[in-house]
């Protein structure tokens, strides 16, 4: 397991100094109870920021609804997370949400698949991506793929500081190009 968190931080050095990574930060403020829960998310330097609810449908599903503004475009994003499979440091889960624009940009469905390994704190994760709708192809090639690697710092019994790296490519047509590279944190507050 350390040795595969120390493979993929070696290769997501290759690329830490580019010129066109680490041009935003994402900070994320999440506020969870048992079943009730907020999410607020700013970019340093974008004009993206969202607000995300979430209800805990049973212990395995959760729906949630999004409303983002990236300048002058209008996000609302209703989307269904199913958790499949927890066995020691692996976990997986699916996710489909669509995608409403108010504006020039077309509507569209996404359905990702949620990798997770986790051991002690540190954990990393890939988001294959497929979407479906206007202006997209529709064949089952993977259109994008998140990873992220971070570390929870438990502040508190019930606070934790996350701080994280993501980096997101192009999928097959885009022959897996790097989008972006940026660092991020996330504080946690249940209650």
């Amino acid at each position: 397991m350390k040795l595969l968190f120390t493979t993929l931080l070696a290769a997501l050095s290759c690329f830490a100094y580019a010129e066109d990574n680490w041009q935003t930060m994402e900070n994320n403020y999440k506020f969870e109870g048992d079943t009730y829960g907020v999410e607020l998310r700013t970019y340093a330097d974008d004009d993206y920021d969202h607000v995300e609810f979430t209800s805990k449908l049973s212990s395995n599903l959760k729906a949630a609804v999004r409303i983002a503004e990236d300048g002058e475009t209008t996000e609302y994003r209703p989307k269904l997370t199913h958790k499949v499979l927890k066995k020691g440091p692996f976990s997986f889960a699916h996710r489909l949400e669509y995608r409403y624009f108010e504006g020039p940009k077309d509507d569209n469905a996404r359905y990702r698949w949620i990798a997770k390994l986790n051991a002690g704190g540190l954990w990393l994760t890939a988001q294959p991506r497929w979407e479906f709708g206007h202006g997209k192809t529709g064949d089952a090639k993977v259109d994008s793929v998140k990873w992220q690697t971070g570390f929870d710092l438990p502040l508190a019994t019930n606070v934790t500081l996350t701080p994280f790296a993501e980096y997101l490519t192009a999928g097959e047509d885009g022959k897996w190009q790097k989008e972006h590279l940026i660092g991020g944190t996330t504080l946690k507050v249940k209650f």
